[in-house]
């Protein structure tokens, strides 16, 4: 494991979970973004434990690489999936960039995984 993908898992996995606390406690600006893109509020707490799930998978995949792979995976593919809710309902930039950076950073943390 290189330094590079040891301070990306780390970052990913403190975004992640401040994202996942943010969805928890139904922040005012989660709940914009979800209705935005047509999320209904009772999926927030779900989307909230697969990014907590996620982080807790990055960590682990300290002393398992496999698991952290798999989280870095999980994570592209959550985000991908976010940016096209947001693309599908033709959200403004500022309202995709945070989906944008997270992707950039889940798939630059799987890249640097080998």
């Amino acid at each position: 494991m290189n330094s590079a993908h040891s301070i990306l898992s780390v970052v990913l996995a403190i975004l992640c979970t401040a994202s996942a606390i943010g969805d928890f406690l139904k922040l005012p600006s989660v709940m914009k973004a979800a209705e935005t893109v047509g999320c209904p509020p009772n999926l927030c707490n779900i989307l909230g434990l697969i990014k907590m799930s996620a982080a807790v998978g990055l960590i682990v995949g300290f002393a398992i690489k496999e698991i952290g792979i798999a989280a870095a995976v999980g994570l592209s593919i959550y985000f991908v999936l976010a940016v096209g809710a947001h693309l599908r309902v033709k959200d403004h930039f500022k309202g995709i960039l945070p989906a944008i950076v997270m992707l950039a950073i889940s798939i630059a943390t799987l890249a640097t995984s080998r």
